[in-house]
């Protein structure tokens, strides 16, 4: 029977390289969830409704039209994020431009 010989050497550098694999692994980039203060830090930076645009009403109650060009027809029957319709206030992306605006 023959007896593997691993070196010193390399069993060292594979310890070094699988705890710095760990340390890599368990770093985030999300920001900490609280402030030196002890408060919450905000997740978004806040804005006053009055500064979104506005969306235009469509003859369809379900349908809205974008305010940012080209005036895309969007649907706004269904929130994905809760299921349920959007209502007048409620705030929505045009998809195609990323612009986000406030239903009427």
């Amino acid at each position: 029977m023959k007896h593997l010989l691993i070196s010193p050497r390399l069993t060292i550098v594979s310890v070094a390289a699988s705890v710095s694999l760990i340390v890599l692994s368990s770093c985030s980039n999300q920001p900490a969830l609280e402030t030196e203060s002890g408060e919450p830090s905000p997740t978004t930076p806040s804005a006053k409704p009055e500064s979104y645009k506005r969306g235009f009403k469509a003859d369809n109650p379900n349908h809205i039209i974008s305010p940012f060009p080209p005036h895309n027809l969007i649907d706004i029957s269904r929130n994905p994020k809760t299921g349920k319709p959007f209502q007048t206030g409620d705030f929505a992306r045009d998809p195609s431009t990323g612009g986000i605006f406030q239903i009427p």
